[in-house]
């Protein structure tokens, strides 16, 4: 009887030593991350027949097991993942938001500048605007400046997303390895025996999923041997058992500056990760940013200046400098980066460097400046405008962009342009020579003549269709029946120097609608230049608003799945306390029933 007490006493004592070093890795580990809390099991051993009865023979420790709700830590994963999609794009995007934001280097002031420096030229263009037209060169040089400061800082963001990516695959590539190595140690220690498992190993691995998660969302499959097998997208495999697959980044093929993200294949070869297949976490963060905001602000910013510079450089070259020489570009042409206007700021520059070659004045010349049948009416003035054929036009697939031409301009090679009035609504212009008569016709190509609402005793030709052909001018008093006049090219000879004729035209520009953001895939009207640096701000902030909402809803998901699971997985210290000092008491106690059990049997020993 004696040894049975002892025996029992034993099993006691033995179990509340598990039961205290459970409580005790419990609070030691209270702050370590990833860390589950571990409780056992223990049941009574097999009784033994008296005869009159069944004696019980002590407990036996069954399991130590960790509290672990593969729902919970599931939840927990797909909140980390969305949370840092969300938080890897805000500080990218505040950063783009106040850079197109801030006044300093807002393109807005600095084409309004622009606009006033020609406006003090159209004031007095000739000999004596030197001063002016110096300054139009210089506000000139400033726009473009602005426009290379915005895509040099756009550019800066773009190449440490870049960085950040190679990173982030880097520390993919190294989770992986990790888990793989966890997997090892696991399935060595407890193979298929699902009641022996080392738990603190197991909480490690499940730690690093979770790490891995901040970065790329990935699900796990437990498998028999107790190992993970780790997917990734649409079912890539990243860990299996022992073995962890390498992520690694490549250069497009279509755009060398950007990183792709690519999987190994059995073969050697890789296969190219698109964005769809990368969801949540760091990693689908920056690809969303680069491939959709930046970019999509880079482009939108490009066609600006693709957009700007064409129209400027067209209507330069429809007028004559301060030496009667035909206009020359202002800026670089940067028509050719039409298909992809994001790298077309980096070749941005002003061509016009003297300021006699502002081309101010119309090509275009009433000579004498008299009216047939008059009565004292005049041609105030001719000039070249943006025609209603002015536009990009695309082919193919990929679409190849075709620029406005210049040299289709109604002025360009004209002979004569001959006005005449059968009546106040009933007037005719017959045009001799260059594109606007091709193929030539005798006596020249008859197009209409309507009233220009927008230009006080204004008038302009038009097509057959109503499209305006690009060539307008304004007289004294309104065209009455009987009136002509003929205009022509104007020359050295007859070349005024006050005429500010085409430079009121590029005034024009300022609120003309010449901005076509479709070539970017983006849909819409035209816009003017500024309404389309606001749409490009407006966009941003809105990205940014959107993506901060997203963000803190994500955050508030993850704090509530992280309390839910830390309800059933975390350690509760004042519960701990508790258990350290019930497991005491039962501990000091089968050491009485081991110290009564050595009294008995030295007593029986003595009989």
């Amino acid at each position: 009887m004696g040894t049975n007490i002892f025996s029992i006493g034993v099993s006691g004592l033995n179990a509340s030593q598990v039961a205290l070093s459970v409580v005790g890795q419990n609070i030691s580990n209270a702050n370590t991350p990833g860390y589950n809390r571990q409780t056992f099991d223990q049941a009574a051993r097999v009784p033994q027949d008296q005869g009159f009865g069944f004696i019980g023979k002590g407990v036996d420790v069954t399991q130590v097991m960790r509290s672990y709700d593969k729902y919970l830590d599931g939840q927990v994963l797909n909140a980390q993942a969305n949370s840092n999609f969300n938080s890897s794009q805000l500080g990218l995007l505040n950063q783009i938001d106040s850079m197109v934001g801030d006044a300093t280097i807002s393109l807005t002031p600095a084409i309004q500048d622009f606009f006033s420096a020609l406006q003090a030229v159209a004031k007095a263009p000739s000999d004596g605007s030197i001063p002016s037209r110096t300054n139009v060169v210089s506000m000139a040089q400033a726009l473009v400046g602005k426009f290379r400061t915005l895509d040099n800082r756009l550019q800066e963001i773009h190449d440490g997303i870049n960085t950040n990516i190679n990173s982030t695959v880097t520390s993919i590539n190294t989770l992986a390895q990790k888990i793989a190595g966890l997997n090892n140690q696991i399935s060595a220690l407890a193979g298929n025996n699902q009641q022996k498992q080392p738990n603190d190993l197991m909480d490690q691995r499940d730690n690093a999923m979770q790490e891995l998660n901040k970065l790329v969302s990935a699900k796990s499959l437990l498998q028999p041997d107790g190992t993970y097998s780790v997917f990734i997208g649409s079912g890539q495999t990243l860990v299996l058992g022992n073995n962890a697959m390498s992520l690694a980044t490549q250069p497009n093929a279509t755009n060398p500056r950007d990183l792709q993200v690519v999987y190994p294949n059995p073969n050697g070869t890789v296969t190219v990760m698109s964005n769809s297949l990368i969801n949540g976490g760091n990693l689908a963060g920056l690809l969303n940013v680069r491939d959709n905001t930046l970019l999509q602000t880079e482009q939108q910013l490009g066609n600006i200046a693709i957009d700007l510079t064409t129209a400027f450089n067209y209507q330069q070259k429809q007028g004559l400098d301060l030496d009667g020489n035909p206009g020359q570009a202002m800026f670089t042409d940067l028509t050719s980066f039409a298909g992809r206007p994001e790298n077309a700021i980096a070749s941005m520059a002003t061509l016009l460097s003297d300021p006699r070659r502002v081309a101010a004045a119309s090509d275009m010349v009433v000579p004498s400046g008299t009216v047939t049948n008059g009565n004292g009416v005049t041609v105030s003035s001719i000039y070249p405008s943006l025609p209603g054929s002015y536009g990009w036009s695309s082919t193919g697939a990929p679409p190849v962009y075709t620029a406005p031409d210049p040299t289709k301009h109604p002025s360009q090679g004209f002979t004569s342009i001959t006005v005449s009035a059968a009546s106040t609504t009933s007037i005719t212009a017959r045009i001799v020579g260059g594109p606007a008569d091709t193929p030539p016709t005798p006596g020249g190509t008859s197009y209409n003549v309507v009233v220009d609402p927008n230009v006080q005793n204004g008038y302009k030709l038009v097509d057959a269709a109503g499209k305006d052909l690009g060539v307008g001018f304004m007289m004294s008093g309104q065209l009455q029946a009987s009136m002509s006049f003929t205009a022509v090219p104007n020359t050295a000879a007859t070349y005024g120097k006050g005429d500010n004729s085409n430079l009121a035209q590029m005034l024009k520009l300022q609120t003309a609608k010449v901005v076509d953001n479709t070539r970017n895939g983006s849909t819409g009207a035209l816009q003017s230049f500024a309404t389309a640096y606001s749409s490009t701000v407006s966009y941003v902030g809105n990205q940014t608003s959107s993506v901060q909402l997203a963000g803190s809803s994500a955050d508030t998901d993850l704090k509530q799945t992280v309390l839910a699971r830390s309800n059933v997985s975390g350690v509760n210290l004042d519960q701990e306390a508790a258990d350290l000092i019930r497991y005491q008491q039962a501990y000091q106690a089968s050491s009485k029933v081991i110290q009564i059990a050595q009294t008995l049997f030295s007593q029986l020993l003595q009989l």
